[in-house]
């Protein structure tokens, strides 16, 4: 009953003060709200990256990959060896990704679609449940198998307007039919992307690379099966061809694979900020709450004196701070749900044609926001519950009206100290993190054509038509041939990636009768590209010639290279004329003659050094694994959207069944590219913003009552001839040591907090000086700025006030 009563009582009070409630619950809210986005984000991305069932037991199996992200492929006839042999995993299933050509199967034009190709006991670990139809059986896997395909609930209602009945029909898949089995939910996402699947059918003998996942036996531990892995590396030798080494395979998470480690990293730490900011909230309501409590001391001291006791009091409090706290869970579920839709927007830009993952409201983040609620009642209304329990009726009476603060003063002196402190620690952290993103984006592209004026667009050859490498690059050919010729464009060429592009093909390169290095064979990233690649992205040479006429396929095996690559083969002499190899090592290995350098091109992604470049001509690149990828590209006298008929029409007028997707600007290529740093940028951008803006609400509360509580003071000063300059003193003194106090307590903490956000991809520096002094300077500038408006109310203090407290 007690609970009761001062819930009531409680409830009662809020009642008759609605502005401290309502700003009391808006600074509980935005901080529990920042809380929450960024908690989803790591419910999302680290606690549940993925809706299969047991996905605490999925691992991928393949080569280690750099970057720390997890692992890659592995050959599938290393897979099938392992398949069946690992006694620590109880099953096993693999996938490889790609597009497909898909048609209606009565004459219609076909569209390319994100596809994956999956083993049948990989859609059973995964969970796949078919809306319609079944999933893929064991005798779907086995090779000469009929022809059949599962298709995605979102390209069954958009493309056969949920045709009921499609289970059975026939469409075309890579112009050949196949019967459709199944309807795959929205909730299946794997991969994310995919909108078609087909069976992944492996036979001994071949070497495709694949995507391995295992599922770990019941009881068995990931270091159980790396050790059991460990000893399987004979038998996995000799299924390789005698010339190829096997590289080494690891097991890792399967969600390292979809948020690799550099990745958890960073939302970990962004993690640390939001908590850091719902302290900074949880600090500015119990000033709040202190406020209200020195005016209720009297009364406190009175309920004391009549009997009750300090658990009844700290009830009070507490009950008060319960209820604002859980009133601002509506609000921060509000700011949680714009943020989430930010977040989903910043998705499909970087994924334009894939469903986004859905950052949701679910049972995990509405137990932590509950959870943190109840912490968010300890924290901002423990001090204050604290002091109400110290009531004291003598010096209640003796004070009577006066204004003293007594004890409240040197409380929340501290608590400002403590808002400042963290406000420098959350600048610092910000800072440090916008300025290394803004020096990755504002790096200009390579090239001198301009971003918007080159249109670049992928083609799916149907394998059916194009058996051959010939083929495809006649059609390649005749394409830029046609676009060349096109009104309004300036130049064309195929390309499998572009410049300032993460599309490159990554390899080895070594020179000729050489021996492996140490630390293995030079990496590069290679390119096929035709002959009028430099002119449509307006890059130049350094030195020799590009490809032309003269670099067929039965000529001379050329190449060439970027600065980037020269200087790591030849650091001491001109790259023309000389010789390397492409793949060294290998059956395939190729020994090719430089005959030109460019400038550096490529760059794996926005947070690694350029790559050294290699390019090789479109009519030598027969036998290339990317071949299959190769686009076009075309620089146009306008914007370059306007040309997409062109395009097209230039394709069809070849072969009017091949179809072209990811049509985009070089200029939205980039920013494709750039989006990921974009929204870290925004996000520790707004972490820093909502703490400014919360330290800055908080010490206006607190020098605003300050001043309400020495108008006494003030107004005798007055009385006695003081003049406005020594009112601000005296008003902005108290301010003043607090300030320097908590800058102080500030930095020392952001030293090494901006240690440890010290990032080599990101090129985040610790300590930097162009961080910590202008996070100084902000700090004073809006601390200035709160106590602004106190400091002129006391300096309108007429002399007269001081008369009504005596």
């Amino acid at each position: 009953m007690t609970i009761v009563r001062e819930f009531k009582e409680a409830w009662r009070r809020l009642i008759k003060r609605p502005g401290y409630a309502l700003l009391s619950i808006v600074v509980l809210g935005v901080g529990l709200g920042v809380a929450l986005f960024v908690f989803g984000a790591v419910n999302d991305i680290i606690l549940q990256p993925y809706p299969f069932p047991q996905a605490n037991r999925l691992m991928s199996v393949g080569e280690p990959v750099r970057g720390n992200e997890g692992v890659g492929n592995i050959d599938s006839a290393q897979y099938l060896a392992l398949r069946g042999k690992l006694k620590s995993v109880d099953a096993m299933g693999a996938a490889t990704s790609g597009r497909v050509n898909l048609g209606d199967g009565k004459g219609g034009g076909a569209t390319s679609y994100r596809s994956a190709r999956i083993t049948a006991s990989l859609g059973k670990m995964l969970g796949l449940q078919p809306l319609l139809g079944r999933g893929f059986t064991a005798a779907d896997d086995v090779p000469g198998a009929r022809r059949v395909v599962l298709l995605s609930q979102s390209l069954w209602q958009q493309a056969f307007h949920a045709n009921p009945h499609i289970v059975g029909t026939s469409v075309k898949v890579n112009g050949q039919f196949a019967t459709v089995v199944g309807v795959v939910p929205t909730a299946f996402k794997f991969p994310p992307e995919a909108r078609v699947w087909l069976p992944l059918r492996l036979e001994p003998g071949q070497h495709e690379p694949v995507l391995a996942v295992a599922r770990l036996a019941p009881g068995m531990t990931l270091a159980q099966a790396r050790a059991e892995l460990d000893t399987l590396a004979g038998p996995l030798q000799r299924v390789l061809p005698p010339n190829q080494k096997a590289k080494p395979l690891a097991i890792e998470p399967m969600s390292y694979s979809f948020s690799p480690r550099d990745l958890r990293h960073w939302i970990w730490l962004m993690f640390a900020a939001a908590m850091l900011v719902l302290l900074l909230a949880c600090v500015n309501v119990a000033n709040l709450q202190l406020v209200q409590t020195l005016k209720r001391q009297h009364e406190l001291a009175l309920r004391s004196a009549l009997g009750s006791g300090r658990a009844r009091l700290v009830t009070g409090a507490l009950m008060e701070s319960l209820m604002l706290s859980l009133a601002a869970l509506v609000p921060a579920f509000a700011i949680m749900w714009g943020c989430m839709q930010w977040m989903n927007a910043a998705w499909v830009s970087i994924h334009p044609s894939s469903i986004p993952y859905e950052h949701g409201i679910d049972g995990w983040v509405v137990g932590f926001g509950i959870a943190v609620a109840l912490c968010t009642t300890a924290l901002a209304g423990g001090i204050p519950a604290w002091r109400a329990s110290r009531a004291n009726l003598n010096d209640a009476l003796r004070d009577g009206n006066k204004g003293s603060s007594g004890g409240f003063a040197r409380v929340t002196k501290g608590l400002v100290i403590a808002e400042v402190a963290l406000t420098v620690v959350l600048l610092v952290g910000a800072g440090t993190f916008v300025r290394a993103l803004n020096r990755l984006l504002t790096q200009p592209a390579v090239g001198a054509t301009h971003a918007s004026q080159v249109l670049t667009a992928q083609l799916a050859l149907p394998a059916a038509v194009y058996q051959t490498d010939a083929q495809r690059i006649r059609f390649f050919e005749d394409v830029v041939r046609r676009l060349r010729h096109a009104p309004g464009v300036m130049d064309a060429t195929a390309s499998y990636g572009a410049p300032s592009a993460i599309d490159s093909m990554g390899g080895h390169v070594g020179l000729p009768g050489h021996p492996r290095p140490a630390e293995g064979w030079p990496v590069d990233e290679t390119n096929i590209v035709g002959p009028h690649f430099l002119a449509t992205f307006g890059l130049h040479l350094t030195s020799g010639r590009f490809f032309d006429t003269r670099d067929r396929a039965d000529s001379q095996p050329v190449a060439v290279v970027d600065e980037r690559l020269a200087r790591t083969l030849w650091p001491h002499g001109d790259a023309v004329q000389r010789q390397l190899v492409l793949d060294p090592g290998k059956p395939d290995a190729r020994t090719l003659t430089v005959i030109g350098v460019v400038q550096t091109l490529h760059r794996h992604s926005m947070m690694d050094e350029p790559q050294p470049g290699l390019l090789i001509p479109l009519a030598q690149s027969s036998g290339l694994a990317g071949l299959h990828a190769i686009g076009l590209a075309l620089h146009t006298h306008g914007p370059a959207m306007a040309y997409v008929s062109e395009l097209n029409a230039a394709v069809h007028a070849v072969d009017p069944t091949v179809a072209t997707y990811g049509i985009y600007t070089q200029a939205q290529v980039i920013s494709r590219n750039r989006a990921g740093l974009n929204v870290l940028t925004e996000a520790f951008g707004f972490l820093g913003f909502v703490a400014l803006l919360l330290a800055a609400v908080g010490l206006y509360g607190v020098l605003a009552f300050s001043v309400a509580e020495r108008t006494r003071e003030i107004g005798i000063r007055r009385a006695i001839g003081a003049g406005n300059g020594a009112i601000a003193r005296t008003v902005g003194k108290t301010l003043a040591w607090q300030l320097g106090l908590g800058l102080v307590i500030g930095l020392v903490l952001a030293v090494p907090w901006s240690g440890l956000l010290v990032d080599p991809g990101l090129q985040t520096q610790a300590h930097d000086p162009g961080v910590f002094i202008p996070v100084v300077l902000i700090v004073i500038g809006a601390s200035a700025i709160a106590a602004l408006v106190p400091l002129l109310r006391a300096l309108r203090v007429p002399p007269a006030e001081a008369l009504r407290y005596e």
